[in-house]
């Protein structure tokens, strides 16, 4: 409907104009006869990136090929830039290769998985305050991209005489964790020289 009637207005916004203009064709006779050949008009001519319109049977009155528009047709509102959001994550490694973990509360992202220890994520880099008392050494920053925003994860690592017990050796670690926390394990080790 986009291209037929040449709107470039971009959706969402224009939708309901969409839906008035198929509302106009919709015969009354048989009319999910019809919607089905517009779908299948759709999914094999006049598709979304690469409109065929010299095998359109409404080339003709397509607004948008008589424009030279439809292949810039259905147009999208930019989508507004992901916040970008910080926090630190914290390695700690005993002698035996072990490493700290936890488990992320039940609800919320990541809920329940297996993690390193880490501040929470905000919009300003949070101040650091470690699982415990060591000598922590900055290992750089990963970077991970969630669906609604951006992770700046800062990695401080240390080493440790002794984890606690059921402290996981850190590569078994990072195969349960989220990508996030096993590149921040990952950044970790190699900072740790492991």
């Amino acid at each position: 409907m986009a291209r037929l009637h040449a709107e470039t207005a971009p959706l969402p916004g224009v939708k309901k104009r969409l839906r008035a203009h198929a509302g106009v064709l919709t015969p009354r006779r048989r009319p999910g006869d019809y919607a089905q050949a517009v779908m299948d008009l759709g999914a094999t001519i006049c598709t979304p990136r690469r409109p065929a319109c010299g095998l359109c049977p409404w080339r003709s009155a397509c607004r948008g090929r008589q424009a030279g528009i439809a292949e810039t047709l259905p147009r999208r509102a930019p989508r507004p830039a992901k916040p970008i959001r910080h926090g630190t994550a914290f390695l700690a490694l005993d002698r035996a290769g072990r490493v700290l973990t936890e488990r992320r509360p039940e609800r919320g992202l990541l809920g329940g998985m297996l993690a390193l220890p880490s501040t929470g994520w905000a919009d300003d880099p949070p101040t650091p305050i470690p699982p415990l008392e060591a000598d922590w050494r900055p290992a750089g920053e990963v970077r991970h991209t969630f669906t609604h925003f951006h992770l700046r994860l800062a990695v401080l690592w240390t080493r440790v005489e002794v984890l606690p017990d059921g402290a996981p050796a850190a590569v078994e670690a990072e195969a349960a964790m989220p990508t996030v926390f096993a590149k921040a394990s990952r950044l970790g080790r190699a900072a740790a020289g492991i």
